[in-house]
Formats: C-alpha cells, structure tokens, sequence
C-alpha cells in the first residue's frame, strides 16, 4: 500500500539483460505507461546503436509529453546515460538536467562498504549538474542487505539525504531487521532529503588522522549557491557556422526551426526558422541557411525529412534522394547517403530494416520538443573502407543554428569540490531552507575518531551562533565558537541540523 508502480526499459535495441529496448518505439512505449498507470520510469542506456544519449532521452521525453498531453506527465523520468561514468564528462553532460527528473551518477551499487563510498564519491563529482527538481541518483539504497554493519547502513543512509539522491528501497522491507527499518524511518534525515531548498550536500573537508591536518577545502561560498549554471564563451565556431553547441532547457531562437510544407509544385518539405523568414538552403555539396523563397541557382530549398526510424532522420536532397545532409564534426555539407548492410537494400533510408548506423552516425538528426534539429551523431571511429570522420567529443549535444559566427555562449557547471575522498575524517554538508545548514560527519577509517566541522567549511560566518540538533537522538547538540566536534566510530556518522540562533 503507498507504493508506486515502476517499469525498467532501455533506450538501446535492447535491455541490459538482453530485452527488446525502446529505441525505435518511444512514442509506442510512452504511451502504454501512460495507459497503464506507471508512475516511475527507469531508462537505460543498453543496446547502443551509434545514437547519443542525449538525443536517445530527448525522444522518450518528446514522447511522454505527447502520451500524456494535458495530463500532467509521468510522475518521475529516471535515465542513465552511460558517459556518467566519465568524470571528466561534466561540464559537457550539463544537459541531463533538462531532460526528467534524475539521473544515474555512478555505477550500480552493491550492499558492500566500498560500493557504498564509490558511488557517494562520483555522485559528489556530479553534484554541480543537480539542480532544484533534477537530482543525481546514486542508485538504490542497500539497508538491510549483504554483510552491511548497522553503523554501515547509517552511513549510506545520511548521505544519501545529504545528497538529494533518490531514496529508493532496494531491499524486501517485509523482512527487514528493526535496526534497518528504524534507519529508513528517521524522519529528520528524510527532511533533509525532501527539503524545499533542494540543494545537493557535497563533501566540504577531509583530514588523515596521521597527518592530523585539514586538506584545502572549497570556498564556502559555494555551499549556499545552487548549482545554477556559469556562462562562458565555447570560443570560434567549429567548422560549419551552422553548427553550435546545443542551449537544452530553454533553446534559443536561432536553434528553433519548424518544418513547412515545400515550394509550389514540390513534393518535399522546407526547414524553417520560427518566424519562417530563413530556411535551410542545399545545394550540390554546400549547405547554408537564407531567406526563404530565395535559393541560388543549382541550390533548393525543398529537402525531404526521410525517416531513418521513427527516432532519428536523414535529411535528403528533394531533387536527389541519394543526397544528405552531414556533419563530420567539421563542416555541415551534402554527401552520398549512406546505407548499412542488412537495410532490405533500400537505398534511401533504413526504415525498420534494423540499422546499426555504424556509417549512418554522421547524417542523423533530430527534431526534439523544444524545436531544435540535434545532431545525432557518436564519435565511433569510421568502420573499414568509409571516408575517415573527425573525432567528435562524444555527447557534446550539437545543433543546426541559423545564423554564422561564433559558437553562441553556452551554460557550463561550476568546478566540482577539489576535496581528497580518499581522507579517512571527512566533513559533508548542504544547505537547507531558513538558512540551517545539514552536516554528516563521516568516519571511513578503521578506528574511532573524533571530527570536526569548522563554519568556515560549511558555509557559516565564524562566530555565528548556532544551535545543533542530533538528527540520530533528537537532542541538543554542543557547539564551540566556530565548529561542531563529534567522535564518530569506524564506518560511522554523526549527522547534524544547525541553525542559525
């Protein structure tokens, strides 16, 4: 009773346990959740066919929206795009928080003590891409499972509150010890959790209990700023001034085109701006974007928008099926379309002939819900025999824009905090509405040890005057003039609300 209904599928050709996927049937899908009730949506990243991810999650999106029209959507849109696993990815995955509700942040946990701390350790790299209703999700919790000590279980737990994560119950809560169950109860650390603020708490200090020092620790301005975006230039245009770095969440106009029916007399299709006064313009091998009605001699502004499947699509020549829009990560041209073996020899798009697009990645693009023609191309080295490609930095989303130049500003992630996880006595905080700050401090050693959490780290004045709740016990907690110092055995926690008197 109370619970939600949930479904697992995968944004590939198939499952990672070897499922039928989603891919090529998103808005099929979308609608049987949406007819069926499901209020959790887990989306994976399995059966890769050359598609970025974040083309791949900007479908299924595009496809709830429409399954539920008016209906409110989906209650949570959970994906996991396999480039979390690369932390120098960050700043370029800043996209995952326009696209549902949470996102995979590491790899997938296992009820032992070091899985526990890896996965809080990358969801803290990620913390910068989290955002008030787009959380990082450090997978299920483990409370109650394997060979987890109890002060084990508090660990995972308070961190995972900290964090924002997702509290989801990854155990048979029908037979869980008292000691387990009294730990998903505490209701104080689920405030934490559900706090309106809902700012991610990042680790803030650590020391070795050898060296006896603090390590340099972020400033802490940082810890009261959420993770709203800074804006830097991304530099000269790379190659086409047709193509820019995609601006998700709210897209600018020049990245917003609309499909309109083509030039009298034509059977095709024209891309146009919004206000229908630009139009993609092609001819023999140049591509450029001018007034509509007033293409070139030898050019076109007719194009069919051919369905490579009903996810991504070749963008032909009108007058030459046999003619594509490309872009090979250095200029956006027309090229012979490409065919895959095993496409039914068709010789102008794939169909449903189950194409793999290993030579097809570099001519697909698409047309998502904010209006904006993405490019969705990988950066797999060309297979043998095909003219060589750039190396284009994978899931750094790309899009047809209508004006030259430069690359547009585009919104990049702070640095994420530069404190050694691998420091035995580390210090966790997070601010929380009225301006009280949560404080875990975390003990991974292997004896017991004392802790402190210094303002200055946690993002209060030195000298404010502060009251200290034990969100384990309830009770009043002592504080000095500028910290709060709690002996924490191994593996443990001690857990703190503080509030500004």
């Amino acid at each position: 009773k109370g619970l939600k209904f949930g479904i697992y599928l995968a944004a590939g050709e198939s499952t990672c346990g070897n499922r039928a996927g989603t891919l090529y049937s998103e808005f099929d899908d979308a609608a049987l959740i949406e007819a069926s009730g499901i209020d959790y949506l887990k989306y994976d990243d399995c059966g890769e066919a050359n598609i970025q991810s974040y083309a791949k999650y900007h479908v299924m999106k595009d496809a709830l929206a429409a399954a539920y029209g008016d209906k409110g959507g989906i209650d949570y849109y959970s994906y996991e795009p396999f480039q979390v696993y690369n932390p120098t990815a960050i700043a370029e995955m800043s996209w995952t928080a326009t696209v549902g509700d949470l996102w995979r942040s590491g790899g997938d946990i296992r009820a032992e003590w070091s899985s526990i701390l890896s996965n809080a350790r990358a969801n803290d790299r990620w913390a910068p891409n989290a955002r008030p209703g787009h959380f990082n999700d450090a997978d299920m919790l483990e409370i109650g499972n394997g060979q987890l000590t109890v002060a084990e279980q508090r660990s995972h737990f308070a961190l995972w509150c900290l964090m924002k994560s997702p509290l989801i119950v990854g155990s048979d809560v029908r037979a869980l010890p008292a000691e387990s169950l009294a730990i998903l109860k505490n209701k104080a650390l689920i405030a934490v959790n559900q706090d309106e603020l809902a700012i991610q708490g990042t680790l803030r200090a650590a020391s070795d209990t050898s060296a006896g020092s603090a390590l340099p620790t972020v400033p802490a301005t940082h810890i009261n700023t959420p993770a709203t975006a800074a804006v830097y230039n991304a530099g000269p245009s790379v190659g086409s001034p047709n193509v820019g770095r995609c601006t998700f969440g709210t897209a600018s106009g020049e990245q917003q085109w609309q499909v309109l029916p083509g030039s009298a007399g034509s059977a095709g299709a024209r891309l146009s701006t919004l206000d229908g006064k630009s139009c993609l313009t092609i001819g023999t091998t140049d591509v450029s974007v001018q007034p509509c009605g007033s293409a070139a001699a030898g050019s076109t502004q007719d194009i069919d928008m051919g369905r490579a499947n009903v996810t991504v699509a070749q963008i032909r020549d009108s007058r030459n099926s046999s003619s594509c829009l490309a872009y090979d990560g250095s200029t956006l041209h027309m090229e012979a379309c490409r065919v895959e073996v095993g496409d039914g020899g068709n010789a102008t798009d794939c169909w449903i002939h189950n194409c793999r697009f290993s030579s097809l990645s570099d001519q697909l693009f698409y047309l998502n819900g904010l209006q904006q023609l993405s490019l969705a191309f990988t950066n797999f080295q060309a297979p043998a025999g095909d003219p060589p490609r750039a190396n284009v930095a994978e899931n750094v989303p790309m899009c047809l824009m209508a004006r030259g130049g430069s690359q547009p500003d585009r919104t990049a992630p702070p640095p994420p905090p530069a404190v050694n996880h691998s420091q035995p006595l580390q210090v966790w905080a997070g601010p929380l509405t009225g301006g009280d700050v949560a404080v875990v401090l975390l003990n991974i050693g292997d004896s017991s040890a004392s802790i402190t959490a210094h303002w200055a780290d946690i993002g209060l004045k030195d000298g404010a005057h502060v009251t200290a709740t034990d969100l384990w016990t309830g009770a009043s907690a002592a504080t000095g003039h500028d910290s709060i110092t709690a002996t924490v055995a191994t593996h443990d926690v001690a857990v703190f609300r503080l509030s500004l008197a």
